[in-house]
C-alpha cells in the first residue's frame, strides 16, 4: 500500500496499565520520526497508567478524542489479559482498523486484535509464550520475527517492534 506523502499521517498506540512499555517506546522511536506526521498515545482516560515495572506513561488522547488513525499500535504486556473482553478497548481497535491503513501489533497486543476479530485469515505472530493462543482467533500462527499480511504487521517480541 503507498501513502500519499502529501497525506499528514496520524499514528496511535493504545497504552493501557501493566503493558510492556518497549512495545510502546520501541515502536514510538521509529514511527514518531516519520516525516508529516503526529504520533498520539491513547487511552480510555488522560489518567496516568503504569507499566508492568511501574514506569508512567501519560496518554495525550482519550479513545473519543482520537483522530482516524493511518496506522494503529496495539502494544503487548501482562495487562493485555485484563483486556481481552474490555469492550471500551476492542471496539475502539475494531473502529480504527476499519479505515487504518495499517495495524501493527507488538508481543500479545496480537491477542487483543484477536479478540477485536481482526485475525481471521490472517497470518501473524507473537510472542513464544502466547504463540499457540493465535488459531483461537483465528489467525494463521506465523513462526516469525515480523509478520506482514496485508495491512497486518505484527512483531513476535517487544525489540522485535523496532523492526
Amino acid at each position: 500500500m503507498q501513502i500519499d506523502p502529501e497525506t499528514h499521517l496520524h499514528i496511535g498506540a493504545i497504552v493501557f496499565p501493566d503493558m510492556d512499555q518497549a512495545d510502546l517506546t520501541g515502536p514510538f522511536e521509529v514511527l514518531s520520526r516519520v516525516p508529516n506526521s503526529t504520533f498520539h498515545v491513547l487511552w480510555k482516560q488522560l489518567t496516568p497508567v503504569r507499566d508492568i515495572k511501574g514506569l508512567i506513561i501519560t496518554p495525550q488522547k482519550t479513545f473519543a478524542d482520537a483522530p482516524q488513525l493511518n496506522v494503529l499500535v496495539v502494544p503487548g504486556g501482562f495487562g493485555q489479559e485484563a483486556l481481552m473482553d474490555d469492550e471500551v478497548v476492542l471496539n475502539f481497535i475494531r473502529a480504527q482498523a476499519k479505515a487504518a491503513d495499517y495495524v501493527f501489533s507488538v508481543c500479545t497486543g496480537a491477542l487483543l486484535c484477536g479478540a477485536a476479530g481482526l485475525l481471521q485469515g490472517i497470518k501473524s505472530t507473537t510472542h513464544w509464550a502466547a504463540f499457540q493462543l493465535l488459531e483461537h482467533f483465528g489467525a494463521i500462527p506465523t513462526k516469525a520475527r515480523v509478520v506482514v499480511d496485508g495491512r497486518h504487521l505484527s512483531a513476535a517480541g517487544v525489540t522485535a517492534g523496532i523492526d
